[in-house]
Formats: C-alpha cells, structure tokens, sequence
C-alpha cells in the first residue's frame, strides 16, 4: 500500500544527496541517472517519469584508499553497511569488498570500480539527515 510514497521518497531523496555529493570538496566522482552529465541522462529522462531516477547512487572519495573508505564507514551514524541494497532505510555498500570482491583489482577498474567507489541505497529518512551524515562521514576521512 506505501509503495508509490516510498519509492517517490526514495528517488527524492537519492536526487538531493546526489546534487549535494557533486558539490563536496572531498568527492571525486558522483554516478546518478538523474545528473545532467551522466551518459545515459538523455534516454533515463525520456524513459522514467519526471525526477524518478531510483535511489541508487555511488560515489568516489578523492585520494582515498581501503583505509580512508573504512574510516568514512565507520564514522557513519545513521547508515547500515550492507551486502545488499535496497531498503527503506540509507544503506551503503563497499563493492570491492562485497559485491565485486571475487573480481581481480585490474577487472574492477575496467568496471569503473575502484578502492574508493561506495554505493549508497538512499532510503526514505529526511534527506536533511542522510546529507548531515555523510558530511561529518566525510569530515573524518
């Protein structure tokens, strides 16, 4: 019954914490569907409904290896570390350690999957929240 509001909150959310992850002095790189850049922005705008572009986003940390990726998982407060994505809460995932961990570091890289990408399953908490988490995250690192 809630979920046209959840996925409507979901994909709210994920567009807001995009936009604010492209404008972090400490974010090297922002994958969203619904970002003017992405390659495929022109064919997800005419395919989904307007400003539904999922909840998933990723991003990179500039100059941030293993350590400083765990550092930033690990000053999180309101987000779960997870293996799996898609929840009514934030999640966040490491996929060189989770999803992609059977993949040589090489074959990563050629996914456009490096040491410091995270995957983030932007849920339905006040997007206010989700934002002030990764900023005192990112502080940190």
């Amino acid at each position: 019954k809630t979920l046209p509001l959840r996925i409507e909150r979901h994909c709210q959310n994920a567009r807001l914490v995009a936009a604010w992850l492209q404008e972090h002095s400490r974010v090297a790189q922002v994958n969203f569907p619904g970002t003017p850049g992405h390659p495929d922005a022109a064919t997800v705008r005419r395919l989904f409904p307007k400003n539904m572009f999922g909840g998933m986003v990723s991003f990179t940390i500039k100059d941030a290896g293993r350590e400083e990726i765990f550092r930033f998982n690990n000053a999180l407060k309101l987000m779960i570390r997870a293996t799996s994505l898609g929840d009514v809460h934030t999640l966040i995932s490491y996929p060189a350690i989770t999803s992609h961990r059977e993949l040589a570091p090489k074959h990563r890289q050629k996914l456009g999957i490096e040491d410091n990408l995270l995957r983030l399953s932007v849920g339905i908490e006040a997007a206010e929240d989700i934002i002030a988490d990764l900023e005192q995250a990112l502080e940190r690192t």
